[in-house]
């Protein structure tokens, strides 16, 4: 009865993860408590052996999600999904993961924000040299080109800095999963 409860709260918590996948990784379970049967072992030392299905389903998420985050080139979504699975596993992550990827967030948000302002203020160059009198006509143009150009600049810059964070996320959950692997045995 024991193997049938903890086998099926696993697979409860292993809901996010495609059906296929989750029934490839519930094999090596189940063929635990074959085992240990095999061998004289009682269900409940098998299940003690194995440890608490909720942070075993937490470990295999976070696995998971790191690496759909990487199959998909490291997407801020895929990697965000990926940092909540590691926040998760315990209070250590959730200071020392959640709290400076949303500080990231946030400089990265403020950096797309700006690209786009800027890129807008061209426009606005543009009506001050024809509409506004402000400005020349040539002054205008020259203006919102400028201001175009450090707007696609800073877009660029800030696309390449939007990856590098990515992956640098990627690769800190995968030592933070090893650590939590190695300080578990």
């Amino acid at each position: 009865m024991i193997r049938e409860q903890y086998l099926q709260h696993l697979w409860d918590l292993l809901a996010p993860v495609p059906e296929p996948l989750r029934r490839e990784w519930m094999f090596d379970y189940e063929e635990h408590f074959r085992q240990a049967a095999e061998h004289g072992r009682s269900e409940e030392e098998a299940a003690h052996e194995l440890g608490d299905p909720r942070l075993i389903a937490k470990e295999m998420l976070l696995g998971y999600r790191v690496e759909q985050a990487e199959s998909r080139n490291g997407g801020i979504t895929h990697v965000s999904r990926a940092v909540l699975a590691a926040v998760s596993l315990g209070f250590f992550n959730l200071i020392f993961v959640l709290g400076p990827y949303i500080a990231l967030l946030g400089v990265l948000l403020a950096l797309w924000a700006s690209s786009i302002a800027i890129g807008i203020a061209s426009l606005y160059a543009i009506y001050e040299g024809t509409i506004g009198g402000t400005f020349t006509l040539i002054q205008s143009v020259f203006i919102a080109i400028s201001l175009l150009a450090v707007g696609m600049l800073l877009g660029a810059f800030t696309k390449w800095l939007t990856g590098a964070v990515s992956k640098g996320t990627l690769q800190y959950l995968k030592f933070n999963s090893r650590m939590i692997r190695v300080k578990k045995q």
